[in-house]
């Protein structure tokens, strides 16, 4: 009996425990269960989310993140309570993003991301507030994403943007299926 608690019983237990520890702290998975993300990211993916590497640099333009969904996204988009989204960062703070003719600009310049389907709108967002971001999905016509968030009353300052506090972290990789694993930044 002691060979067995030694030997099998507590390398599990503290396996256990460093994986519960690990997913709190450092890394933690998701499944995708839209296309909004699409081509990059598939419905029915998991990707693991990098939970510290913000508290090592600043967010980025063009980060695919993980976060919990602002007010405004929640009473336009219907997600299930509490399931965080994921969507690329085009504006960070101070920036100036308009859209016109399938064409994304950041402060002027055209921001394109090779993989991201053309938008179908056009639109002028307000200057990115310090603390927040903007976000797009990859499948731009058909992400529920800053362009059409809305809260009622619509409140332009608040609407489009995401908290940088709501960030729960970077994605990372896809690790499911085994067939679409890769790196995504």
């Amino acid at each position: 009996m002691r060979w067995f608690v030694r030997d099998l019983l507590l390398p599990v237990m503290v396996a256990i425990a460093l994986a519960f520890v690990i997913q709190a702290v450092a890394a933690k998975p998701y499944e995708i269960p839209t296309d909004s993300m699409v081509p990059t990211i598939q419905p029915n993916d998991r990707v693991i989310a990098n939970r510290l590497i913000y508290h090592f640099r600043a967010i980025n333009r063009g980060d695919i993140i993980v976060f919990s969904p602002p007010q405004s996204a929640v009473e336009t988009c219907a997600p299930a309570r509490g399931v965080p989204f994921v969507k690329r960062v085009i504006g960070i703070p101070g920036d100036v993003v308009t859209v016109n003719n399938g064409v994304t600009r950041v402060n002027g310049k055209p921001f394109v991301v090779a993989s991201a389907l053309t938008p179908e709108y056009n639109m002028t967002f307000p200057v990115v507030p310090k603390g927040d971001l903007l976000v797009f999905g990859d499948n731009r016509p058909g992400s529920c994403d800053s362009h059409q968030w809305r809260s009622n009353p619509p409140n332009p300052a608040v609407d489009p943007f995401v908290p940088q506090s709501n960030v729960i972290g970077q994605a990372e990789i896809i690790y499911w299926p085994f067939s679409r694993i890769r790196f995504l930044n």
